[in-house]
C-alpha cells in the first residue's frame, strides 16, 4: 500500500505543476465572481484548476475523500485518505497580477497528516514533502532557521480578511508583536506564508482564522522542515476545520504566542 501512496503522490506533483500554468494566464484572462463575505472572491482560474485537480486526484487512491475549497458539499472528514486542495491561494493576489499565489495541497492517511505539496508557478517553486522525510523545495531540501529570538525575527501575518470583525484584534496584536521583532511582513497568501518558515525566508507566522485547505499541504512541509505549527492555544491543528494558526521555527513559537496575548 505504501506503493501506492508514493505514487499518488508523485502523480499529484506533476498533475500540481502543469494546473499551476493556468495561474501564469493574461489578468484579463480571469474573470471574478464575488462569493459570500467581505473580500471572497473566486476566478474562473480557481473553478477550472479545482475541476481539473479533483477529477485526477479521485482516481490516484481508492475510495478517497477531497476536502476542496470551491466545493459547496465537503465531507469533513478523514476516515478515508484525505486531499485537502485550494486551487488558489491568494486569490486577490493573482486578480491584481500581484504574483504571490498558490496551489496547495495536502494528504491524509489513516487521520494522519502525510504529504503536502505547494506550488507558486510565478517563481516555479514546488514545495513537497512526506512524513518522516523532509521537506524540499525543487527536490532540494529546506529547513527553518535557527534563530532563538523574536527580537531578531522576521514575522509574517494574515488579516482574515473574510471576516472584518476581526480587524481590530488582528492589527492590536500585529502591533505588539512588531514591536518585539525585527520586522513584520503580509503576503496575502497562508499556503505560501507557512512555506517561507520551513525555507527560513521568515521566522514566524500567524493568522486569526485560517480553513483547512489554507494550512493542510503547507503546514506538513513546515514540520517535515523542522518547524511547528498550532492554534492560538498551542493546540494542534484539526485539518478539518477552520483555527487560528501560529507557525514558526518551533524556537520562537512560546516566545511569538506570548507575545500575542
Amino acid at each position: 500500500m505504501s506503493n501506492i501512496i508514493e505514487t499518488a503522490i508523485n502523480d499529484a506533483v506533476k498533475m500540481v505543476r502543469e494546473a499551476g500554468e493556468l495561474l501564469l494566464q493574461n489578468v484579463d484572462d480571469k474573470k471574478v465572481i464575488t462569493k459570500n463575505g467581505t473580500a471572497n472572491f473566486v476566478t474562473e482560474i480557481d473553478l477550472k484548476v479545482q475541476e481539473i485537480l479533483f477529477g485526477k486526484l479521485v482516481n490516484l487512491l481508492p475510495d478517497s475523500n477531497i476536502i476542496a475549497e470551491e466545493t459547496a458539499d465537503n465531507k469533513f472528514t478523514l476516515e478515508k485518505y484525505t486531499w485537502i486542495l485550494d486551487p488558489v491561494d491568494g486569490t486577490t493576489n493573482l486578480m491584481y497580477g500581484y504574483k504571490c499565489s498558490a496551489i496547495a495541497l495536502g494528504l491524509v492517511v489513516d487521520g494522519v497528516p502525510y504529504a503536502g505539496i505547494v506550488y507558486n508557478p510565478f517563481l516555479n517553486e514546488m514545495y513537497t514533502a512526506q512524513k518522516g522525510k523532509g521537506a524540499f523545495i525543487n527536490d532540494k531540501r529546506i529547513g527553518v532557521t535557527s534563530n532563538g529570538s523574536l527580537s531578531n525575527s522576521l514575522v509574517a501575518f494574515g488579516t482574515s480578511p473574510y471576516d472584518r470583525e476581526k480587524a481590530d484584534e488582528t492589527f492590536r496584536i500585529t502591533k505588539n508583536v512588531f514591536g518585539k521583532c525585527r520586522d513584520i511582513r503580509r503576503s496575502g497568501s497562508a499556503a505560501l506564508d507557512i512555506c517561507n518558515v520551513a525555507v527560513g525566508r521568515t521566522d514566524g507566522y500567524f493568522e486569526m482564522e485560517l480553513q483547512p485547505w489554507d494550512y493542510a499541504g503547507a503546514s506538513i512541509i513546515l514540520n517535515e522542515a523542522g518547524g511547528r505549527i498550532t492554534d492560538w492555544q498551542g493546540k494542534d491543528l484539526t485539518y478539518i476545520s477552520k483555527s487560528s494558526a501560529i507557525a514558526t521555527n518551533g524556537l520562537i513559537h512560546k516566545e511569538l504566542i506570548e507575545a500575542m496575548k
